[in-house]
């Protein structure tokens, strides 16, 4: 089985890892819009492989990643795209139009965990992605990201701090910083649920297989009743399945 270099460039940062075998190793982070080919370089470079595939949502820095693809020495990448196989039938008006690591989150959901089954993805934006049994993707949900809560209250209010994501099990905020926190999570926990109940309802089923990834799916479903798979590694693996069906 062929080594594969994943690589899912995001709205903020980007994720690196080798996917061999339906696994995912040596995962690195960088910035997407990285400066200097010494930033990347180290990520790229750690094992051989034999493809690079690439899912990215920011079309202006992928010719520098090219680059730097060319400057290591290894293939040109294939990027993710609607146009692949990827393992699933898409149901979708403009399929052109879905972002490649919800792609890739799709075809990693319908391998590993089947369907029906959603994908929630706590990044910049929280999206969810919807696999239906018999068509499919079929849709999905966009919401604001924990990234964009924060900044907007910060940037748009006089008086309330850049805050970050912080364990609390309190449900009343002694200070504002905790108010922010705590209104974060419980208000995401809400809204996750309803979209979650909303799904189930429009399925018919009782419970729908929850599949979540992103940099804030512990700090939101830990120690939570609404069960869910959490899989820090799901895009990756996705770009990695997308690359096995297709080169």
């Amino acid at each position: 089985m062929s080594s594969i270099l994943v690589i899912d460039v995001g709205n903020t940062s980007t994720s690196v890892g080798y996917y061999r075998n339906g696994k995912v190793s040596s995962v690195g982070r960088c910035q997407s819009r990285f400066q200097s080919l010494e930033e990347v370089v180290p990520l790229i470079t750690k094992k051989t492989v034999d493809a690079v595939v690439i899912a990215s949502v920011v079309p202006p820095v992928n010719a520098r990643w090219k680059k730097a693809l060319k400057a290591a020495g290894l293939p040109a990448p294939l990027f993710v795209s609607c146009e692949l196989e990827l393992g699933v039938p898409i149901h979708y008006p403009k399929p052109e139009k879905i972002g490649a690591d919800r792609l890739a989150n799709t075809a990693a959901a319908a391998r590993l965990h089947g369907a029906p089954s959603v994908v929630c993805d706590f990044g910049t934006a929280l999206t969810f992605d919807v696999i239906d049994a018999e068509h499919g993707y079929k849709g999905g949900i966009i919401c604001p990201g924990l990234p964009l809560m924060f900044d907007y209250l910060a940037e748009k209010t006089a008086l309330l701090p850049h805050v970050k994501p912080s364990k609390t099990k309190a449900v009343v905020g002694k200070n504002t910083t905790q108010a922010m926190q705590i209104g974060a999570r419980l208000g995401y926990r809400g809204m996750v649920r309803e979209i979650i109940r909303a799904l189930e309802n429009d399925f018919g089923v009782d419970q729908l297989p929850v599949c979540c990834t992103g940099g804030y799916a512990g700090w939101i479903f830990k120690d939570w009743d609404v069960p869910a798979v959490i899989d820090s590694t799901l895009t990756l693996c996705g770009i990695g399945i997308i690359g096995e069906l297709n080169l």
